[in-house]
């Protein structure tokens, strides 16, 4: 089944961490699981073994739909930064419309000096030839981005909010 892309968007942040040199903050994101762990509410989060893990997030509200995420991901440190790809998303709550959404990310943490920054696209595609197709496409893509949106708000607030308080407690320890 092919798909056609509604909306794309990327998005960055600096995690402002006084007193936190780059060694020092390579060496908190080269362990996967701690750094998903400060950025993800743990209860809902399952390892699944080589630094893939299965996350059920908590609901969006999208016009009258509860959009619940499940995702498996996998992070990686690699070339000196932690790479975070969604491998499968599943959107819970949509229906028999479900199937014929398709939501893609990819983030990027990499340490400086004193900060972490963070670097993410994402995107929302629908299948072709499915009913939704009839819609104008100024309303899918409107619904898109506001839903790209969404998303995009909880990183950064979870970038700015747990992520930011693990690595203050790591560089004090």
């Amino acid at each position: 089944m092919s798909f056609l892309t509604l909306a794309e968007r990327n998005h960055g942040c600096s995690v402002e961490l006084p007193g936190g040199e780059q060694d020092c903050l390579e060496w908190f994101l080269q362990k996967p699981r701690r750094t998903m762990a400060a950025l993800l509410s743990r209860e809902r989060m399952t390892p699944l073994g080589q630094g893939r893990f299965l996350y059920q997030s908590r609901p969006f509200r999208v016009l009258q739909f509860e959009i619940t995420p499940v995702v498996v991901f996998q992070a990686v440190w690699q070339n000196s930064c932690l790479r975070i790809d969604f491998e499968d998303c599943q959107l819970k709550g949509l229906g028999v419309v479900q199937e014929a959404i398709r939501f893609e990310c990819r983030a990027v943490l990499t340490p400086g000096d004193q900060r972490l920054d963070a670097e993410a696209t994402a995107a929302l595609a629908i299948a072709e030839g499915h009913p939704l197709q009839r819609l104008p496409r100024s309303v899918k893509e409107a619904l898109a981005a506001k839903a790209l949106g969404l998303v995009f708000e909880r990183l950064e607030r979870r970038c700015q909010g747990g992520l930011r308080r693990a690595v203050e407690r790591w560089i004090k320890a």
